[in-house]
């Protein structure tokens, strides 16, 4: 129950370089409890916001009282309205260059300073670090193939998130030709699509779009009036949250997540089903499909 020593204890935890992911969102967290016991609900909020840019679907792992379970929820609040989960992507690198390239592309508190590439050579594992440059960083891919991963970093050299890991490195190439050239005086057959089994599909492909679009619709209602619930909750003088139980909060921001989870599942498969659906009704006339030098070649007319 000693928070303020606990406060202080923490900051020197966070002021360590070099923590590593798991140990950075255990200190995030207990800073954000240990504020809002102290009373302090902004320090709790932004302790709580930097930990679910990190991790969005993190929950509590205590029951903790009201005065830190509501900075929590408004900073979740926070992360699903602004969409602010952390991160980071590769990017394709240029032929010439033979760059190993990734780029953040989500850091709404600032958090990312340095990327920390690990490349595979004969020896084993080598490291390299280059600072963010606009968002990005990149190191020169060295012979025909790389294996790599990378780590994203603050300012104190702590573990942000990651992109691969050396059990499971990501795996660059320098491309090639990956379609040999025809040869001189051989045309290659043409192949004849058939017709109107593709309406029938079409048909059924755009009904499923319709189905579930208004499912993931539904769902998405749902999921939004569940964290209209938490958010909107009754608050006392104090600023304390007195409308719902922890309990409650813990329910409804779980079927809120759940909800909203299967609707954009639906609204996924609708907009595929969409396009299939669409394409196929466009093909549904017997269409010639054959190849020449200069690419594909498609031919034929729409009943």
């Amino acid at each position: 129950m000693r928070y303020a020593e606990a406060a202080r204890a923490l900051e020197e935890a966070r002021a360590q370089p070099g923590n590593e992911r798991d140990t950075l969102l255990e200190i995030l967290e207990m800073q954000g409890v240990v504020a809002g016991m102290l009373q302090q609900p902004a320090k709790a909020r932004a302790a709580f916001q930097a930990l679910l840019v990190l991790e969005p679907d993190h929950r509590l792992t205590g029951d903790y009282a009201p005065r830190v379970v509501t900075p929590f929820f408004e900073a979740k609040a926070w992360v699903n309205d602004q969409d602010a989960a952390l991160r980071l992507e590769v990017v394709p690198g240029s032929r010439e260059a033979r760059a190993l390239a990734v780029q953040v592309t989500k850091d709404l508190l600032g958090l990312g300073r340095t990327v920390r590439f690990h490349l595979r050579d004969g020896a084993g594992w080598t490291r390299q670090e280059q600072p963010l440059a606009e968002g990005s960083a990149s190191v020169v891919m060295k012979g025909e193939r790389a294996e790599w991963w990378v780590q994203l970093l603050d300012e104190r050299q702590a573990v942000l998130t990651s992109l691969g890991s050396a059990a499971a490195p990501l795996v660059a190439q320098v491309p090639g030709a990956l379609v040999p050239p025809p040869v001189a005086g051989k045309t290659p057959a043409a192949r004849v699509a058939p017709g109107s089994p593709l309406r029938t599909v079409a048909v059924v492909c755009l009904g499923l779009a319709a189905g579930a679009g208004a499912a993931g619709g539904y769902l998405g209602w749902q999921s939004s009036q569940a964290r209209a619930r938490v958010t909107g909750a009754a608050v006392d003088e104090s600023g304390l949250t007195v409308g719902l139980s922890q309990r409650e909060a813990f329910a409804l921001d779980a079927r809120a997540r759940s909800q909203g989870g299967w609707a954009n599942v639906l609204f996924g498969v609708a907009g595929a089903a969409a396009i299939a659906g669409g394409t196929l009704w466009v093909l549904g006339a017997p269409v010639t499909v054959s190849v020449s030098p200069g690419g594909v070649a498609v031919g034929g007319a729409l009943p």
